[in-house]
């Protein structure tokens, strides 16, 4: 990504035991994005179980940047566990477009 990025790495286990911290760090970087007016990159490849509560974090985080100006995309393609729980969770539309922040890495 470029230089006019802020990169949020997330590590560990994303799951509903931990997401309420990995909400407040998400809420850090997104004010800190805007503030910069940069794009807010969030890597998951850290991740050792990822489950529901991340991919619906994320969403809200983009309702969130939406509204706030702030453009968020993640890393790379989602892929493994990540990928997973997105088909699991019928997040996938079959729509490239809809379908281009989970899995090309793209802006949304």
């Amino acid at each position: 990504m470029s230089e006019q990025s802020e990169i949020l790495h997330l590590h560990g286990p994303l799951t509903i035991k931990t997401i309420t911290n990995v909400r407040d760090i998400l809420q850090v970087y997104l004010q800190e994005a805007a503030l910069r007016n940069r794009t807010l990159v969030v890597d998951v490849d850290g991740a050792e179980e990822i489950d529901l509560t991340l991919p619906q974090l994320l969403l809200s985080a983009w309702q969130t940047a939406n509204r706030a100006g702030v453009t968020i995309a993640l890393s790379k393609p989602a892929d493994g566990n990540f990928l997973t729980v997105l088909q699991r969770a019928g997040l996938l539309h079959g729509d490239r477009q809809k379908d281009s922040f989970w899995l090309e890495g793209k802006a949304a």
